[in-house]
């Protein structure tokens, strides 16, 4: 994969992501600049998702922890855990709003 190619792929996931974040809770603030995914919970807390192209990664970062994510096939999984991009985001918004979170 290119360079190029990596970074549009990583811009449509957030831009998915985000869409169906805002569609599940829209309590949640998504705003998405230049790879840089901000959800915005009602708590004040942050969950900040974004890429690094030098390792070919989407990180997400809060105030659980941070995860760092590889692209196998078409999902973007845990490089520890083997979590889903998706899963993990719909786990820790579920905590943090109290309710269960499903992200497709």
């Amino acid at each position: 994969m290119t360079q190029n190619s990596f970074a549009v792929t990583v811009e449509n996931t957030l831009n998915t992501l985000m869409e169906q974040v805002e569609e599940v809770a829209p309590e949640v603030e998504g705003d998405l600049v230049d790879s840089v995914l901000t959800l915005l919970l009602p708590d004040d807390s942050q969950i900040i998702i974004n890429r690094q192209e030098a390792v070919r990664q989407i990180w997400l970062a809060c105030s659980d922890g941070p995860a760092r994510f590889d692209q196998v096939g078409e999902a973007w999984l845990d490089s520890q855990s083997h979590e889903s991009l998706h899963a993990a985001v719909a786990r820790l918004l579920g905590k943090r709003l109290g309710r269960s979170i499903v992200l497709g």
